[in-house]
């Protein structure tokens, strides 16, 4: 946060209401956006990768899903695991 405070413009800073207003959208760029729960669809257990590290993989991408179907969510998982690894 320093270092984006010292690389702001000289003199963009009228008050404390502008560097509020800064602060905010430095912030909220950084906030990532929540996905639909389709995208779980697209997340597949790789080739030669365990379903520990598939599942490991999966419950991290579940967290940034926003209304998420949890009857959808446990068809992407089954449907996207590998035969050869049950």
């Amino acid at each position: 946060m320093r270092s984006w405070y010292n690389n702001l413009e000289s003199d963009s800073i009228g008050g404390f209401s502008d560097l509020y207003a800064k602060i905010v959208i430095y912030f909220s760029m950084r906030i990532p956006a929540k996905k639909s729960f389709t995208k779980l669809f697209s997340i597949t257990q790789l080739e030669g990768h365990s379903t520990k590290v598939y599942l490991k993989r999966f419950n991290k991408e579940i967290q940034n899903v926003k209304e998420l179907i949890k009857t959808m969510a446990s068809k992407a998982l089954i449907n996207e695991v590998r035969e050869c690894a049950l």
